[in-house]
């Protein structure tokens, strides 16, 4: 870790582990914690981490995400997808089901991890939730992933999804570290699949707080790439925050987080996957740390929240053809590292109290590639614009308060700073990057 991140490391290293459950802020554009204060959502897709890493492994991989500045892990309490081996199953034999029946958990007496007959697969689960919460992190809990593939719809149905809630809710409903995620890559693009999703909210949500009211779950739906939870379920009491995914067309970023960002009623949007780091499976490889810097600067500019991916860590080594690099070397990639200065970056300018704003911007690109971005203050006392491929940038500054004003450079790879000559109260600004950074992050305030 370089001295940099060291600091970084020591600043989050601060920040209290204990837990309660999150809740949507009065403007309804971000999280907040029980006792009001901003939450900075920061998530890492850790899909196999209920059923793969051992016990060991998995308290390292919890510590260095929570180190690295990480809030939230992505991670699901049963996959019936091929992309976690084995199915339904964890890595220590144990199955979730009896017979691979819903609503039938594979429950044994006793839960004493030496003991391969009393700790099941719901007591590893168990452990952990609560090492999570011993970190610090959130998790966006799916009690199910994969339904996409196969028959999967004969596995949870209308018929089983409520009991099935029923059961993983109450088993949880004291943990308040997790944030309950529906779905799990797919669409409810039609009336059963939605009642499916509906039975399984309300089990859940009774299984917690046992009745209809459903401000004790904090609560979303996971869909599949290019498509976004407001598309299905834009009225659902249960849904408290909107997901999308876009995958491969991380470009389009910005345009669809933006359209999310204007849909009524409001709601919290999190870009919650995109191009996953070295991922080969994308036409527009190789993902590099670039494209990462570019993923979450272009979802927190248009007023989202953002989760990052890496192809070496998600499934925890499990799925073969997208791994390039063991997993526990990989959590330490250059990309995680990037958006560890990413957060110190959004808190420095107390994010929370920025609004997207393209009216400054006179320059413009075509390339989407190239799309640049701006954020002001409430009171327009402070703009910070994205170049994510540096360059020259116009502005017009006259909605900015009069004053001096600071201008100053801010380099998303090492977070090292550059001022420019103190600018009077011009309502026009020309100015261009350094000519070898990546990308470059302008911030303008009133003295």
């Amino acid at each position: 870790m370089n001295s940099k991140l060291l600091l970084y490391f020591l600043f989050f290293s601060t920040i209290g582990s204990s837990q309660a459950q999150l809740l949507v802020s009065e403007n309804k554009r971000y999280l907040t914690t029980e006792d009001g204060k901003p939450f900075y959502w920061l998530g890492d897709t850790g899909w196999g981490l209920l059923q793969m890493p051992n016990r060991d492994e998995l308290k390292k991989y919890l510590k260095t995400r929570a180190d690295q500045g990480f809030t939230v892990i992505h991670c699901a309490a049963v996959h019936i997808n091929p992309f976690v081996k084995p199915s339904l199953a964890n890595a220590f034999g144990d199955r979730a089901f009896k017979n691979d029946d819903i609503n039938d958990p594979a429950i044994t007496p006793g839960s004493d991890p030496n003991d391969p007959e009393a700790y099941d697969y719901w007591d590893h689960i168990d452990f952990v939730v609560d090492q999570a919460a011993q970190e610090g992190l959130q998790l966006l809990f799916l009690p199910v992933f994969g339904t996409v593939e196969g028959d999967a719809y004969n596995f949870i149905s209308v018929d089983n999804a409520y009991d099935y809630g029923l059961f993983i809710g109450n088993r949880y409903k004291d943990k308040s570290n997790l944030i309950w995620c529906i779905g799990g890559d797919v669409l409810a693009d039609n009336d059963l699949k939605k009642q499916v999703w509906n039975e399984l909210a309300r089990g859940i949500n009774m299984g917690v707080a046992g009745n209809d009211d459903y401000t004790e779950t904090l609560m979303t739906f996971h869909t599949r790439g290019g498509h976004s939870s407001s598309m299905f379920f834009p009225d659902a009491l249960w849904l408290d925050f909107n997901l999308l995914q876009t995958w491969a067309s991380y470009n389009k970023i910005y345009d669809v987080v933006t359209a999310d960002y204007l849909k009524q009623p409001v709601k919290p949007i999190l870009h919650g996957e995109g191009a996953y780091e070295d991922g080969p499976e994308y036409p527009t490889k190789p993902i590099t740390p670039h494209i990462i810097r570019k993923q979450v600067y272009w979802a927190m500019f248009a007023g989202g929240m953002h989760t990052y991916g890496n192809s070496n860590v998600w499934s925890f080594g499990t799925n073969e053809e997208y791994v390039s690099q063991d997993w526990q070397e990989a959590v330490n990639s250059p990309g995680a590292e990037d958006l560890t200065i990413s957060r110190s970056f959004f808190e420095s300018v107390d994010w929370f109290t920025m609004n997207p704003d393209q009216s400054p911007l006179v320059t413009s690109h075509d390339d989407p590639a190239k799309r640049l971005v701006a954020m002001s203050s409430d009171n327009h006392s402070k703009l910070i614009v994205y170049l994510p491929e540096g360059g020259e940038v116009e502005l017009d500054l006259s909605e900015m308060t009069d004053g001096n004003k600071t201008v100053i450079w801010f380099d998303p790879r090492n977070g090292n700073k550059k001022s420019v000559v103190s600018q009077t109260n011009n309502s026009r600004l020309v100015v261009e990057a350094p000519s070898s950074w990546e990308d470059a992050i302008l911030i303008i305030e009133n003295k």
